[in-house]
């Protein structure tokens, strides 16, 4: 049974969200955006209790505070719904659509669907909150049911297995741990092979306690507890090295990693990196060995996970993403890390994201892009800058000399980059003037501004630009031209001509001023790029200019950089 996607209403931080999901969805974005509600919402309704009244049950505090004067009593009902479908006719087994047929639902091409929602409510007359689980019909009425049966065997046809960022390889390599202890349930031993086994044992048990001579002293005074509470008349007092009876010693079986020199370390003892993906990896051998035999043999298991990357190096969370995408089942994640996000589908990221205090999520679908766009997003941005996709407002720049002073500029007029969440890209070399990054910024709900030089070029990128503009945009929202050529011109006509001009040793002047014959327009165009290459290139040119800029004053920036500086941080500040 494939979860195609989740509907949140009224549920903590989130007023509404309807997320699509694919066989691995990643969630991102900032914090406090619902990335851990979603994960905890989806565990919420497929939590192995939820057929038992005592079970999950909505409190206070998990209901949507829309203002100030809204209590848990009088907020919105909390529903969340989960969406279930067959993605080709016949797809569900016969067991499923069996024991399930009281709930499942038709479609006009013959696809199966299930709607499961929780809800939440304060009921007034038991002063109490109240959580039901039920079924919906494709118009969101909810089903009468004969019994439970349907709400009893979900979680066993989709059991679903909740990973936190604070992975404890000790508790889940445990005699109770989700996936562990299936394993060590399947250990079954002849009864005489488990005699012959536990007698072995204790021999050598014995042999190891008798070694001590000191220890025949403790067990005879321990002995002693015989005279003040009921024990066996005799021995009353066993000392164990380690387990003599066979359930006692699976129930201590323990994971070893072996050193680069052969030692043998106990898997808690290593790194929390080395822990985590030790816990991904036995997530993996459940579901290909066990799962079958824990719930049933047509169960769709789905793997919810937090920050995956969490202790990793990067090189191993690279890795990681490919590991992902080859999992069984569902794959649900929320990350931070651009390197994860690197070895990822980038149709697979929703990122959520705020307007106004609603949670939106933004989604790059399958046939937005066509393959250049594809990739000339994944070499300028998934692949070597995957930071780019966790910003809130990507500033679009035409050159080498505007991406790298930009951020300089930014930080002159008193704004950091980082805590605005402004990326600049430099947009020259990709396809299509750039237009493939507006599309994935619209796409994923991050704001955008393009800067173009202010020569026919310039124009040309911005009339592309103009091309996304939404309903409510102006072009002066989302573009501007520079007032000359290109950044250095801007400069050097709005009083830093001198500064550039210095630059330049006097001889070289001269000879430009021969080679121009006077003409000022060519004049200043080998000035300044003779300035540069004195610098020693685009990115020495940009500090010294920045650190000049610093010394006369923020005041002294173009007016037209200024408000682009303005508008781009407005738009990242929402």
């Amino acid at each position: 049974m494939n979860l195609q996607d989740v509907k949140i209403e009224n549920f903590r931080g989130i007023s509404f969200l309807h997320l699509p999901l694919d066989k691995l969805t990643v969630l991102i974005g900032e914090n406090n955006t619902g990335k851990s509600t979603v994960l905890e919402a989806v565990k919420f309704v497929l939590n192995r209790s939820l057929g038992n009244q005592r079970g999950n049950q909505f409190t206070e505090y998990d209901f949507h505070l829309r203002d100030v004067n809204v209590t848990p009593q009088t907020a919105q009902p909390i529903l969340i719904t989960l969406h279930f479908a067959e993605e080709n006719p016949d797809e569900w087994p016969d067991a499923i659509i069996q024991q399930m047929n009281e709930v499942i639902q038709l479609d006009s091409v013959g696809l199966n669907h299930i709607w499961l929602q929780a809800k939440g409510i304060f009921n007034p007359d038991t002063v109490s909150f109240e959580t039901k689980w039920g079924f919906l019909n494709s118009s969101e009425e909810e089903l009468s049911l004969r019994s439970l049966t349907p709400i009893n065997l979900i979680s066993r046809f989709v059991p679903l297995f909740f990973l936190s960022a604070l992975r404890d390889a000790s508790q889940e390599f445990g005699q109770r741990g989700q996936f562990w202890k299936s394993f060590l349930k399947s250990i079954q031993i002849p009864d005489d092979e488990r005699a012959q086994i536990e007698g072995t044992l204790e021999e050598v048990n014995t042999s190891v306690i008798d070694a001590n001579i000191g220890l025949t002293q403790v067990i005879q005074e321990i002995a002693k507890l015989k005279e003040l509470v009921p024990l066996a008349s005799n021995d009353p007092v066993v000392l164990e090295a380690f387990p003599t009876r066979i359930f006692d010693m699976v129930g201590k079986i323990q994971v070893y990693l072996k050193s680069t020199y052969g030692a043998k370390i106990p898997l808690h003892r290593h790194g929390e990196g080395t822990q985590s993906l030790a816990v991904l990896m036995l997530f993996q051998a459940f579901v290909a060995s066990n799962l079958a035999e824990a719930y049933t043999p047509e169960s769709s298991p789905i793997l919810a996970l937090e920050e995956p990357e969490a202790h990793l190096h990067p090189s191993a969370i690279c890795s990681l993403g490919s590991f992902l995408k080859n999992l069984s089942g569902k794959i649900l994640v929320s990350s931070h890390s651009g390197d994860l996000l690197s070895r990822v589908p980038i149709t697979s990221l929703r990122r959520l994201y705020k307007v106004n205090g609603a949670t939106k999520v933004g989604q790059v679908q399958t046939n937005l892009l066509d393959a250049k766009e594809m990739q000339a997003i994944d070499y300028s941005i998934c692949l070597t800058k995957g930071q780019y996709l966790f910003s809130r407002c990507w500033l679009l720049v035409e050159g080498k000399s505007d991406f790298h002073l930009m951020p300089l500029l930014l930080d002159i007029m008193g704004f950091s980059q980082d805590e605005v969440s402004l990326s600049v890209l430099e947009i020259s070399e990709v396809i299509n003037k750039g237009e493939p990054f507006i599309k994935l910024a619209k796409a994923l709900g991050i704001q955008w501004f393009m800067m173009a030089d202010g020569d026919s070029a310039g124009m040309d990128y911005v009339n592309r630009a103009a091309n996304y503009l939404e309903a409510s945009d102006t072009l002066a929202d989302r573009a501007r031209q520079l007032t000359h050529a290109d950044i250095e011109h801007e400069f050097w006509h709005n009083g830093y001509s001198s500064f550039i001009t210095n630059i330049v040793p006097s001889n070289v002047l001269h000879q430009i001023q021969t080679r121009t014959g006077g003409k000022a327009e060519e004049k200043i165009k080998e000035i300044i790029k003779t300035a540069i290459k004195q610098k020693g290139g685009k990115p020495a040119f940009a500090q010294a200019l920045a650190l000049e800029i610093r010394n006369q004053g923020k005041t002294t920036i173009p007016q037209t950089i200024q408000d682009v500086i303005t508008r781009t941080v407005q738009l990242a500040r929402g």
